[in-house]
């Protein structure tokens, strides 16, 4: 869908080169946002917030810093984080964290399954029982997404929760893929929540298999490098 003139695109889940498993760098945020593919990015990598936090000190576009946890119950994005939060504990004492720094429980891929460490059906059903879920993913740019998030946006709706959208950016062709637009206003916490109720969701999606054979590319030559170095494969953390 067309976002409305005059609206920001946000992008809320995308991860740095300082994740395990992205090669994303600052550079290759700055050629997408110059291309137009966004307007602020959330940068949410797996349980560590400092490649987000030089982002938001480098970077020409706005950055909103987060981080994909690691959760004794599957993964869970905190957006608007000052602190970083420790992976392995349950999710409801995760949530909690994150909003008691202000933050917001933002639910990515709720129903998708080709994850590492999906959320279960239980933490994520207590999750909003509890009011502990601010934002639901609505549209995911990892490939295979269709069914899961269209699930997600019924769910959402069920529950009366706003939507978001991202990206889920491991390489740079699949930087500002999946957004949502909203209208102009402050960059914090509230604002952005308040503005997603009545936000656009904004599908400029790849193929998947463009984007398995994208990753297969990047993992490639990302090994090069350490080979020649002596060293071993990245671990997944």
């Amino acid at each position: 869908m067309t976002p409305p003139a005059g609206h920001q695109l946000l992008d809320l889940h995308n991860h740095s080169d300082r994740s395990y498993d992205a090669s994303n760098t600052l550079a290759d945020y700055e050629r997408a946002h110059a291309d137009g593919r966004f307007d602020v990015i959330a940068i949410t990598d797996h349980n560590r917030i400092d490649g987000a936090r030089a982002f938001a000190a480098a970077a020409t576009f706005p950055v909103i810093v987060g981080i994909e946890i690691d959760t004794a119950d599957g993964e869970l994005i905190g957006l608007f984080l000052e602190e970083t939060i420790p992976p392995g504990r349950p999710a409801r004492e995760t949530a909690e964290r994150i909003r008691a720094q202000g933050g917001l429980v933002y639910l990515q891929h709720p129903f998708y399954r080709l994850v590492r460490r999906p959320l279960t059906a239980r933490a994520r059903e207590q999750l909003a029982d509890r009011g502990l879920v601010d934002v639901v993913e609505g549209r995911n740019g990892g490939p295979f997404t269709g069914v899961p998030d269209a699930r997600a946006r019924a769910w959402a709706s069920e529950r009366g929760l706003p939507l978001g959208a991202g990206s889920d950016a491991h390489e740079p062709p699949d930087i500002g893929r999946c957004l949502v637009s909203v209208a102009p206003g402050q960059l914090g916490a509230a604002s952005v929540l308040e503005r997603l109720r009545d936000a656009v969701i904004v599908d400029r999606h790849r193929s998947s298999l463009s984007q398995i054979a994208t990753k297969a590319r990047y993992r490639f030559l990302a090994e090069i490098p350490r080979r020649l170095r002596g060293g071993s494969r990245r671990r997944l953390a």
